[in-house]
């Protein structure tokens, strides 16, 4: 692939991202307005809009998991701040990019054949759950696996509530619930009470 060829795949991929991060959906029309190309360079590059769209939430799953995976492997944090920090760096991102999770839900139900990033680099990543079963093991000082699975499962399920609620809302309501978690203080409260709660 040539640099010009290079470039233009890129600037149609880089507004996709951006388009989405902001918005959750974009239309090709839209899509070639922001980059300045026409459909059939979309189509040249990408096949269709969805192959396009696939990148974009494997752009997202790859920034989250690295995130992520520096939190959980610094050298810098103590058990306890890894924990906190791996919670609301994941809220924290889902809240900022809530479109994502529809994108997911649209792509994988458009392509049963369809693996979502997301799904494999965070929520089955057995590295991942493996480092914070092993985080969550150091701070209550317990090597039980039933137990440390059972806690890692409740923090992730605390995690996703705030998610799931607002996607309801704002799917279902034209008002917030007093459980929505809407401003940044409010999300790292909970995230620092949902912790300190499954590790007492």
């Amino acid at each position: 692939m040539s640099n010009m060829e290079s470039d233009t795949r890129s600037k149609i991929l880089e507004s996709a991202i951006d388009m989405v991060g902001l918005k959750g959906d974009v239309t090709i029309r839209e899509l070639t307005e922001i980059a300045g190309v026409n459909v059939a360079s979309i189509n040249y590059y990408f096949g269709n809009k969805n192959n396009l769209l696939k990148e974009v939430e494997y752009h997202y799953s790859t920034s989250l998991y690295n995130i992520q995976y520096n939190i959980l492997t610094s050298q810098e944090l103590s058990p306890y701040d890894k924990i906190l920090d791996w919670a609301k760096s994941m809220a924290g991102f889902i809240a900022q990019y809530p479109a994502l999770i529809g994108l997911i839900v649209n792509l994988a139900t458009e392509d049963r054949s369809y693996k979502p990033a997301l799904i494999q680099k965070i929520y089955l990543n057995k590295e991942l759950q493996a480092m914070i079963r092993g985080i969550i093991g150091a701070i209550i000082k317990s090597d039980d696996e039933k137990l440390l699975n059972l806690k890692y499962l409740q923090i992730f399920s605390g995690i996703l509530g705030p998610v799931i609620n607002r996607l309801v809302e704002d799917s279902f309501s034209h008002e917030h619930s007093v459980i929505c978690l809407r401003s940044k203080e409010d999300l790292e409260d909970y995230m620092k009470l949902l912790i300190d709660t499954v590790l007492a």
